[in-house]
This record gives C-alpha cells, sequence and structure tokens, in this order.
C-alpha cells in the first residue's frame, strides 16, 4: 500500500512541476497560406483514415466470415468480436474527423 502512495505523489509531484514547463506564450496569428497547408494536410489525413478503415474492416468480415465457415457454432462468440472490431475500426476515421474538424474550423 506504501509503495502505491509513494507513486501516486511522484505522479502527482510531477504533473505540478510538468504545467510551468509547457507554458506557451500567445500565438501569433497564423498566415493565410498555413491555413491553406492545413486544409490540404486535413483532405490527405481523412483518405488514408478512410482507406485504412476500409482495409481493415474487410479483413475483419472475411476472418469472421472464414471462422463461421470452419466453425458454425461458435457464431455468438465470433459475432460479437467481429462487431467489437468494427466498431473500434469506424472509430479511427470518426476521431480523425473529429481533430480534423477541430483543426480547420476557426
Amino acid at each position: 500500500m506504501k509503495r502505491y502512495v509513494a507513486m501516486f505523489l511522484t505522479v502527482l509531484g510531477m504533473l505540478l512541476v510538468a504545467v510551468p514547463a509547457f507554458a506557451q506564450e500567445a500565438a501569433a496569428s497564423a498566415h493565410p497560406e498555413n491555413i491553406k497547408w492545413v486544409i490540404i494536410t486535413a483532405g490527405f489525413a481523412m483518405a488514408i483514415a478512410s482507406a485504412a478503415c476500409g482495409y481493415a474492416q474487410s479483413k475483419a468480415t472475411a476472418a469472421a466470415c472464414e471462422g463461421l465457415a470452419r466453425n458454425p457454432g461458435a457464431r455468438p462468440g465470433i459475432q460479437f468480436a467481429l462487431i467489437l472490431a468494427l466498431v473500434l475500426i469506424e472509430s479511427m476515421a470518426l476521431y480523425t474527423f473529429a481533430i480534423i474538424f477541430a483543426k480547420v474550423s476557426p
């Protein structure tokens, strides 16, 4: 128990020291040229994330179908794992979209 208390106090102390260390000054106004590149790279990021999600979902679905073909009795477990995997894979694209939306919108 003492070990956990010591670890907690160490982490708490590190967090208190880190706050002034990472303080930043006010940012200068963004140049229109920088904003243009942010929008372009945001488009590429969403395209890459969508392509990766599509590929991962197709591989997961193919593996689930193959598993069902080999062992139809394991359907509930395979179906649960497939749905969970598809949700987690799709969340990658949604997180990418949320980050892009936060970065690009003024």
